[in-house]
């Protein structure tokens, strides 16, 4: 079909406001190509279409369309993310769901919020927090990410340990199958007991099954006082030592974060913060627990004292405010920023048992000193559920094409390490674009198969979010 054909349906469909077309003149090119891509810098955006509907009967209208007339459709979100989602480069529809941001309802009585799937996840936070309530899914990315992008990708964050992923809070979704058609999984209610729950297939599906329109989300009490611990660590090995010494405290541990000394050298350049210690350390590791009265707040200062006698860290510092909490949280939270615009990354997104994290690091360093001489390498993220984001830095004489050329070829050596050792792949970015023709280092030919079969049950055209995971 023409575009102009297309345009002048959709417009027909949901109206002349919510339609825009390359080089309309209601963005300059730079903005439109915007919508059209995430985090990753391999694809660029290659479509001509964006759509901007405002309720689940617009996107429905749209889909409906799609399905009727062979188009496919990608769904965008903050595009926050890092494993190619979210690209439309093959001439595909972007519906973006900015503008479905509202507040829908909200339950006193169970403590659950619904609301559009667009809605930015730092203001989900607040209208949760003014109710008096508190929604636990947190990341770096929170001020641009969508809900609805977290829920497709089944996002992880700072705080698992304590509070799981984000699909431990999702108690009902709205969705439109790439068939148009609107389907509304449990609503608002805990125990439904009627058969095969069917919007556990739509979180992490990463779109490629239908598009979220609206959320219904679990909110729980807020923690109390919450109480930092920042420390200087010498050895990997020591890392999860001090974790294991977790365990012997009664004191609720809301996350257990690391990073290496070059992480923290690039957030510094690129926040302007000062050190956080007189001497610099090899690892660094933030602790954060929620503290509810004095009793705890002793117990906060034997775990510091605990692992100094046993040396496994070489310094240590426990927030003495909210402001200091703060600072000490963009040590590990001002990482991705700080290396996703000044520098060309290639980032693997892993998780190990941490049983077996100790040998896979070992390995997996080996490796990458064989393969990426020269190279800068960050590595950080959320030890206490297992999840490591290794980042390898684009050397400035290297071009990207050349960079990305090479990480293709030693991909395949760090995805066989991390099969060794029973890990995952993926442990929250997603398969996206980047990761689909290595998904059989995690899954199964059997179960790639089951995956297709669902796909199609849902999607029978192939027209939703096409090329991603599959």
């Amino acid at each position: 079909m023409e575009n102009t054909k297309i345009q002048s349906d959709l417009t027909g469909l949901i109206g002349e406001k919510k339609v825009y077309f390359k080089n309309d003149g209601k963005f300059d090119e730079q903005t439109f190509n915007s919508y059209g891509i995430d985090r990753t810098k391999v694809y660029p955006a290659n479509y001509e279409i964006l759509l901007f509907p405002e309720t689940t009967e617009d996107v429905a209208k749209i889909v409906s369309y799609a399905y009727q007339n062979n188009l496919s459709v990608v769904p965008s979100g903050g595009r926050t993310g890092y494993a190619g989602g979210a690209v439309a480069k093959d001439k595909e529809i972007v519906i973006s769901l900015a503008k479905m941001n509202q507040v829908m309802d909200f339950d006193p009585f169970l403590g659950a919020l619904r609301v559009q799937a667009g809605m930015i996840t730092k203001n989900l936070h607040k209208e949760a927090e003014e109710r008096g309530f508190y929604f636990p899914v947190d990341f770096a990315a929170t001020g641009s990410s969508h809900i609805g992008g977290n829920i497709a990708t089944n996002a992880g964050g700072v705080r698992v340990v304590r509070y799981g992923l984000i699909r431990d809070w999702i108690l009902g979704l709205t969705v439109v199958t790439g068939k148009g058609e609107v389907f509304e999984f449990n609503g608002e209610i805990l125990k439904n007991n009627t058969g095969y729950d069917l919007k556990h297939l739509f979180i992490g599906s990463e779109g490629t099954l239908g598009i979220i329109t609206e959320v219904v989300v679990k909110l729980t009490k807020p923690p109390k006082d919450i109480r930092v611990i920042f420390l200087a660590v010498p050895e990997y090995k020591n890392i999860l030592e001090i974790f294991k010494e977790t365990h012997k405290f009664d004191l609720p541990l809301l996350a257990f974060e690391f990073l290496t000394d070059y992480c923290l050298e690039k957030v510094k350049e690129h926040l302007g913060i000062p050190d956080p210690f007189p001497s610099p350390s090899k690892y660094y590791v933030l602790m954060e627990y929620e503290v509810a009265d004095g009793s705890e707040e002793e117990k906060l200062y034997s775990i510091l004292e605990s692992i100094t006698e046993k040396e496994l860290i070489t310094d240590g510092s426990v927030a003495q405010n909210t402001r200091q909490n703060e600072t000490f949280w963009k040590y590990r939270e001002g990482i991705s920023e700080s290396l996703s615009l000044a520098y060309t990354v290639h980032k693997n997104d892993i998780s190990l048992p941490l049983r077996n994290m100790e040998a896979f690091v070992t390995e997996m360093t080996a490796l990458l000193d064989s393969k990426y001489k020269g190279f800068s390498i960050a590595l950080f993220g959320h030890i206490g559920d297992g999840n490591l984001h290794l980042n390898i830095v684009k050397p400035k004489d290297l071009s990207d094409s050349d960079f990305f050329q090479l990480c293709k070829q030693v991909d395949p050596e760090m995805f066989t390490l991390i099969q060794k050792h029973k890990g995952s792949i993926s442990a929250e970015h997603g398969i996206g674009l980047l990761k689909k023709n290595y998904l059989n280092f995690s899954r199964s030919q059997s179960e790639i198969e089951s995956m297709r079969a669902i796909k199609a049950v849902f999607d029978p055209k192939g027209i939703m979010n096409p090329g991603k995971i599959l």
